[in-house]
């Protein structure tokens, strides 16, 4: 933290510097603000006045906040002679100045430097040059032992000016709420959802019909049903790309909510009770069981607190928090959201009172930073919709400048009139252009997320279904996802032997060590389990076996991050006993005996040291160790009321420790091999301890025999380049990992062209979760803001639900591609006519505009949605993730489409043409009407308008049937399977009867046709379908090979 307001110019080594003027200067002379230079010399002119004094080791740390100060300023002295401040020798000044608006950085930077700078100073005694200063406090900051430095309550009111027992006075609260302004979350700024309506009918695609539909009205062109028709395909792809792209990220909105509405202060000297967000920092506030925190503050009074921090990190565990003036207030590796002394904003109190002064409100809050972080990170556009806007930009181009071109060409060349070549132009366009390519896609989508939500998965927005299918990495939680969350006694260590539960009590004394763990327990069963997940695993290992439960409970030591231990004290029959659990070496420093062969016995250091061992053995399997004593005192109740917890947790007697793990969902193994299989990579990353996230990432198949475990300490000391380098290959886990931390190792999996899923639960996953191609959420125990921030909801919290969907976003895009391939395979027969009709004089137009809107967004429309319903394939994941950018639909793929069924297709309705000129007309073709003016247009042109359009229905059969599958012959698939299809057929069927012999004949130009010329068109249908079954033949036989 320190390093992000200290750099090279901010150290300075003062080898002749005698005097505090001295130091004073050398400040000065770094200031180039006149105003702060200013402030420098009120606050520091003479020796400090506002010197955190508790420091010691001849450290100094000057420190004001003001408002003319805009950022966080720090500038580091390093003195070698040292000079006499007072009585006292310093030898390292640190100044620190701090915009008046953010006393939350304020305090916490003291906390942190108060503890860092003792840590180094030796080192940094012997530096020469500024750079190596810097050197030293970046590897201290990596290195050091983490301990926090506790500010006394006299120094937290100094800090904040505030008065404990009074709080603010009402005049004081309404200034600094001008200065800090309202205790509330900034929302996020948002597009109106009008102007996303209004944008969606306004692309390039959108753009070209619009004018298309504009001049179809024009006095000479006069084609007023062509410019109705194109409008409602303006009309249709419209809506559905506003459908597709107008999810509206609230996820600091659900933030918002997470904060209290009224809160009470002390003003005056006096309880009274405001609007939470008219809290400002300094209010003294006071909390009771049942209230929401506020604003980030710091405990000043307690009683028995305990704290749901869950809004904030996910986990159900209940915290404990309380009153803490110890100088060194926790010592080990921590996350600043475990301080015991601190509460913040968010999370509510469980059990408990407590009075605590705030110093942090709004964006300054724990909560807010999140809120900060997540709204600045811009969603990125999933991989098919960045291909939807190319694939259409590309195709609206290219059937622009062809229609731009035969204009010219059938203007100056062919010599038609104007009228004649922009109807040309229109027919090119519309024929290339496949108008109901973004419908079906939405459609295709939304069966997709209907599949998924069958299975579990719930999709928020229709786009990442698709994403779900390129997934190449999973970033995974550990707890609730790959595990069950619920914590289980494994195995127990009683009697110098390992035993499981059910041993357990054939084995003597085993008594004792149950009823430790029933009674030393603040969780329960009944009626419903509730409490931390460890304390209901010793109440289940207790269920069902001997327990004594007459016990009273008459004292409490309750478990603390100092002690990390609890201990009661319980009457029961004609006995008093003392119990006691924690962590091994907690509960072996207070025991003097221990239980063995049915009897007590000393505990020597030999004994010490093997019971010692055995619980380091556990837990290097990954285990979560609790150990357990007990001590028995006399009946005599009078003893026991001045009774101490020191009193209480000393000579107690060893009975063991109790493994527990978290147990791994049934399905997980098998769905981290499927996605090994599919080549997706699953990277662990966890709040939890190192040996657990490396026994669980083994015992799944996460990491290979010997998984490389990185923790959070390591991951702050690596460069983005050796971070980097982990994650290009292979699946490390990260263990004991901050959210910033996620976050970086998300966007590094990005930077790599990676297409990443995360999951997470909490607020504090709302950053990683957004930032992420795909958030995965958890819908049982997610936060609404998780939930938010993801694009995916688990509702059974199921990582092989995550795998399901993957498979079916694989399924969707081949699905996608399917009835892409199978629009485009109509545009030759319906792009060639109007070629042909300008390259040759005299020669019919073949398909009118007006028949090629009745294929693409009539007949060629719910088939191609049966297509987007298809189930994934046999196989699917058995292939490596497509590239995030393959296209879509490629030049390549186009041409396959035009030239090989599309061809056959075209083949199909000239043959049929021809078939109906020779039987019908004599040979002779009918003409087109004279200028293309269709109300006078022949019985027999209208007729073989009519033969040449049918095939189009008759060979897509074949070619719907055939696209199922890629690989497995239509004769072998359940054809009935897909019920869409089918009906989309029947659909076809119908709207050519309409087309054909209802009033709609004379809007879309054709007429009735004899039976023997529709049933010749069903030759392309026994061709396409044989071709496409020699295809898939020599593609099985390839795969077989391969």
């Amino acid at each position: 933290m320190l390093l992000e307001y200290l750099n090279v110019d901010s150290i300075q080594i003062l080898n002749d510097s005698k005097t505090w003027e001295d130091v004073h200067t050398a400040l000065l002379s770094k200031i180039r603000e006149l105003e702060i230079q200013e402030e420098i010399q009120f606050h520091f002119h003479s020796i400090p006045n506002q010197t955190f004094e508790s420091i010691g080791q001849s450290i100094l740390i000057p420190h004001f906040r003001s408002k003319k100060i805009k950022t966080p300023e720090l500038f580091l002295f390093v003195i070698p002679k040292g000079i006499s401040v007072g009585e006292q020798k310093i030898r390292l000044v640190l100044f620190q100045m701090i915009p008046e608006n953010l006393p939350s950085l304020h305090l916490r930077l003291l906390h942190g430097l108060s503890s860092l700078l003792p840590q180094i100073f030796d080192e940094l005694m012997v530096c020469k040059k500024e750079a190596e200063v810097l050197d030293v406090v970046q590897r201290g900051e990596v290195n050091m032992k983490p301990s926090y430095k506790n500010l006394n309550q006299a120094q937290i009111a100094f800090e904040l000016q505030t008065d404990i027992e009074l709080g603010l006075s009402e005049k004081e609260a309404k200034i600094r709420l001008q200065t800090f302004g309202k205790n509330v979350i900034e929302k996020e700024k948002s597009v109106p959802m009008i102007w996303k309506f209004i944008k969606s009918f306004f692309n390039l695609f959108a753009v070209l019909l619009w004018v298309a539909t504009g001049l179809c009205f024009v006095p000479g062109v006069d084609m007023p049903e062509l410019g109705v028709a194109i409008f409602i395909v303006v009309l249709i792809n419209g809506i559905f790309s506003f459908f597709q792209e107008s999810k509206s990220d609230h996820a600091v909105e659900a933030l918002r909510k997470l904060l209290a509405n009224e809160c009470p202060v002390i003003r005056d000297g006096k309880i009274v009770t405001i609007p939470a967000d008219e809290i400002v920092p300094g209010d003294v506030i006071v909390l009771a069981e049942g209230d929401i925190v506020p604003a980030d503050c710091r405990i000043i009074e307690s009683e028995d607190v305990e704290v749901d921090n869950s809004s904030l990190t996910g986990e159900s565990t209940s915290a404990r928090r309380y009153k803490s003036e110890s100088e060194i207030v926790l010592e080990g590796k921590f996350l600043w959201l475990e301080m015991p002394n601190i509460l913040f904003a968010g999370s509510s109190l469980i059990k408990g009172k407590t009075k605590a002064v705030v110093f942090g409100t709004g964006q300054t809050t724990e909560i807010g930073q999140i809120a900060g972080l997540t709204s600045k990170i811009k969603r990125v556009e999933s991989p098919l919709q960045i291909q939807l806007r190319q694939t259409v930009i590309s195709i609206s181009l290219f059937a622009f400048s062809i229609g731009v071109i035969f204009l010219i060409l059938g203007y100056w060349v062919a010599g038609l009139s104007f009228v004649q070549a922009f109807l040309f132009f229109i027919g090119i366009f519309v024929a290339n252009v496949p108008e109901g390519l973004l419908p079906t896609v939405t459609l295709s989508l939304a069966l997709g997320v209907s599949r998924m939500a069958k299975r579990n998965a719930i999709l928020k927005d229709l786009s990442s279904v698709e994403t779900l299918g390129c997934t190449t990495v999973i970033c995974s939680d550990k707890t609730g996802t790959l595990t069950q969350n619920q914590m289980r006694v494994v195995e127990v260590y009683f009697d110098s032997k390992n035993v499981s539960p059910d041993e357990l009590t054939k084995l003597e004394g085993s008594q004792l060590l149950i009823e430790c763990g029933y009674y030393c327990n603040n969780a329960s069963l009944e009626p419903n389990p509730l409490g931390d997940p460890t304390e209901l695993a010793l109440l289940y290992l207790a269920s069902g076996r001997i327990v004594n439960t007459s016990g009273k409970r008459i004292l409490t030591n309750g478990f603390d991050s100092v002690r990390k231990r609890m201990s009661v004290i319980l009457t029961k029959e004609n006995f008093t006993t003392a119990f006691a659990k924690g962590g091994p070496g907690e509960i072996l420093s207070i025991c003097s005996h221990v239980y063995e062969n049915g009897s007590v016995i000393p505990l020597d250091e030999e004994r010490r040291k093997k019971l010692q061992n055995a619980s380091d053995a556990s837990a290097r399997l990954g285990n979560r160790i609790l150990a357990f004593s007990y001590k028995l005192y006399t009946n005599k109740n009078d003893s026991l009321d001045s009774i101490t917890e020191s009193d209480v947790e000393s000579n107690m007697v060893y009975l063991g420790h109790c493994c527990l793990a978290d147990p791994i969902r049934p399905k997980v193994p098998e769905a981290i091999k499927k996605c090994h299989t599919a080549g997706i990579r699953i990277l662990m990353i966890t709040g939890d301890h190192p040996l657990t996230a490396e026994s669980v990432g083994h015992s799944i198949g996460i990491g290979g025999e010997k998984p490389v475990v990185i923790t959070g300490v390591q991951l702050d000391q690596m460069s983005d380049t050796s971070l980097r380098e982990w994650v290009r290959k292979g699946e490390p886990i990260f263990a004991r990992v901050s959210p910033s931390q996620k976050l970086r190792i998300v966007t590094i999996l990005q930077e790599l062209g990676e297409i990443v899923a995360v999951t997470g639960d909490g607020v504090n996953d709302g950053p990683a979760l957004k930032k992420a191609d795909i958030g995965i959420a958890m819908g049982k125990r997610g936060t609404e803001v998780a939930k938010e921030a993801a694009r995916m909801i688990i509702v059974d919290d199921d990582f092989a639900t995550i795998v399901s969907a993957i498979e079916e976003g694989r399924g969707v895009f081949d699905n996608i591609r399917k009835f892409s391939a199978y629009v485009l395979n109509s545009n030759p027969q319906e792009l060639i006519p109007f070629l042909l009709w300008a390259m040759f004089p005299g020669f019919p137009l073949l398909m009118t505009v007006m028949g090629v809107l009745a294929v693409d967004v009539g007949t060629d429309l719910i088939p191609a949605m049966g297509l987007g319903s298809e189930s994934p394939e046999k196989g699917i994941m058995n292939r490596a993730p497509r590239n995030r950018n393959e296209k879509l639909i490629s030049l390549g793929f186009i041409l396959r489409s035009y030239l090989k069924e599309g061809m056959i297709l075209f083949g199909a309705c000239i043959s049929t043409y021809f078939y109906f000129v020779y039987t019908e007309c004599g040979g002779v073709m009918p003409s087109s009407p004279e200028g293309l003016n269709m109300t006078i247009a022949s019985p027999e042109y209208l007729q073989s308008l009519t033969a040449f359009f049918f095939p189009t229905i008759t060979v897509q059969i074949a070619n719907v049937l055939s696209k199922r599958s890629r690989t497995e012959s239509v004769f072998q698939m359940n054809l009935f399977s897909n019920q869409i299809i089918w009906f989309g057929i029947g659909f076809s069927f119908l709207l050519c009867y309409l087309f054909f012999y209802t009033e709609l004949s004379s809007i879309y130009y054709f007429a009735p046709l004899p039976f023997h010329v529709y049933l010749f068109s069903f030759h392309g249908t026994v061709v396409l379908l044989l071709y496409s079954e020699i295809v898939k033949y020599f593609r099985r036989k390839k795969l077989l090979y391969t």
